[in-house]
């Protein structure tokens, strides 16, 4: 009996001794596992932090586009409030001062479990971002927040943990509390406001190149590779002077084109002379061209009828308002500048028409930069607009007009650029039928350099038209884009 009961004694001990070996083996199986779907978990929002930061960025972006198309409803979620690091302090309402920030926590994910994912959005327009033309870039910063699951313990390598900065009790970049572990991912991005004067020639409707002698090509002022101390060279000519329409019909005629042609699903008709592409997938959306709210400045006339002048100034432009400007003969308008060719800013809005013929010309000091919106017809002849610099420094702008339901204009404006001095300067009217007229001269102070815009656009006689790549950075704003985008890893 007693050998028996050792004998099962030694049993039980041995079960037991298994018993604990296959326990302990199943902990170990288990905390390994454990531990991989942890990490395997964590991993992914980790992960899923990037795409809700990326998607911030794309938010806000959208929120820059509404204040060109719907301001009204422009940062309407959205409140005035520090950056998601809490560094700057708030003193103004307007976004554009370099002040504020507009933020806002949006959510765009909850998935298995409950767990989120959200971006927290900061937007700001610093003073150091504004470029050259004077045009405001942005700076967003987008924090993507994901929810990890799995309790407050991170896993996986050491080396990894140093890269994937989890949360797990207090946030690390305000200090307060959580109460669910998460992971951060934090992206800035600088977005440039896109000018409206991206091809050298565009037109809603048709393109009608269908004359002799007719050029279109492009130089960048930018680049002295590309142009002789800021000017078009012959010699450094570039193949970037696109012409695109929204309509179905470019009518190349003989034209030498140094670019592409491109319709929404159309014909380029006589296309030999094309060095570029030929496409038929384009569109561009037309920027609304509104009436700009004008105080004019105090003593200044209301109408130019006869030789007259008036300044432009440094910082904040002048402002002028006038019914007509209608030169004849000999007549001049200056639009005088600071004389040592610093930048000065001038903006004029005419209710009525813009006429000159015989030798009336308007001349632009050196350093003037002028945007000129008109309502009515444009009729520049005679000796047309001198502007001795780059053709963004002249920036004319037919205003919108009634239109069809098809967003066709119900009665377009006329807009005629000639005049025997050439043109150096931009045409944006998207409303108006926009034709250059010229002698046909291989005189290049008698060419006309820019870029146009129109309902249509028709060129007869004219040489050539030179197009400056630097105009895509100029001009009214009609888009946003993201030119820089990097991850804060602090």
């Amino acid at each position: 009996m007693r050998s028996k009961s050792n004998n099962l004694g030694s049993i039980l001990v041995m079960a037991l001794f298994f018993t604990a070996i296959l326990a302990m083996a199943g902990a170990i199986t288990f905390g390994v596992i454990q531990n991989r779907y942890r990490q395997v978990h964590q991993t992914a929002s980790w992960q899923e932090a990037l795409l809700a930061a990326e998607a911030g960025i794309d938010i806000a972006v959208n929120e820059m586009r509404k204040q060109l198309f719907d301001p009204d409803n422009a940062w309407k979620s959205w409140s005035k409030a520090a950056d998601p690091e809490g560094t700057e302090q708030i003193t103004e309402a307007n976004p554009t001062d370099g002040e504020v920030y507009y933020t806002s926590n949006v959510l765009l994910r909850k998935g298995e479990g409950g767990q989120r994912s959200y971006s927290k959005i900061a937007v700001d327009a610093p003073p150091f971002l504004i470029d050259r033309s004077g045009e405001q870039w942005y700076r967003v910063r987008s924090l993507g927040v994901a929810e990890v699951p799995g309790g407050a313990v991170a896993a996986g390598d050491k080396v990894d943990l140093r890269l994937r900065k989890f949360e797990h009790r207090v946030d690390r970049r305000t200090g307060e509390a959580l109460s669910k572990s998460q992971a951060t991912r934090l992206i800035e991005a600088i977005v440039k406001p896109v000018g409206t004067f991206r091809v050298a020639l565009f037109g809603a409707r048709t393109i009608n190149l269908n004359n002799h002698n007719i050029e279109v090509d492009s130089y960048d002022s930018r680049d002295d590779d590309k142009s002789t101390n800021g000017f078009y060279d012959p010699n450094k000519r570039t193949e970037n002077g696109d012409v695109a329409t929204n309509g179905t019909l470019i009518q190349a005629g003989d034209a030498h084109i140094y670019g592409d042609a491109a319709t929404n699903g159309g014909t380029v008709l006589d296309s030999s002379n094309v060095t570029g592409e030929i496409r038929n997938d384009f569109y561009q959306e037309l920027f609304a061209v509104n009436r700009p709210k004008v105080n004019p400045d105090p003593f200044t006339p209301s109408t130019i009828k006869g030789t007259e002048t008036i300044l432009a100034k440094p910082g904040q432009p002048s402002q002028y308002l006038f019914n007509e400007i209608n030169l004849s003969g000999s007549e001049t308008l200056k639009i005088e500048g600071s004389g040592d060719g610093t930048p000065t800013y001038a903006q004029i809005v005419v209710t009525g028409d813009i006429s000159m013929s015989g030798q009336a010309k308007i001349e632009v000091g050196e350093g003037v930069y002028l945007r000129i919106f008109v309502a009515g017809n444009v009729d520049i002849t005679g000796n047309g607009i001198n502007n001795p610099n780059s053709p963004l420094n002249l920036q004319l702008y037919g205003l919108d007009r009634p239109t069809n339901p098809d967003g066709s204009p119900q009665s377009p404006g006329e807009m005629k650029i000639g005049g025997n001095g050439g043109f150096r300067g931009t045409v944006y009217a998207p409303m108006y039928d926009v034709e250059m007229v010229g002698g046909g001269t291989t005189n290049p102070d008698k060419s006309v350099y820019g870029a146009f815009v129109g309902w249509t656009v028709r060129m007869t006689g004219v040489q050539a038209v030179h197009y400056d790549e630097a105009l895509t950075d100029g001009g009214l704003v009609a888009d946003y884009k993201v030119v820089s985008w990097f991850e804060d890893v602090r």
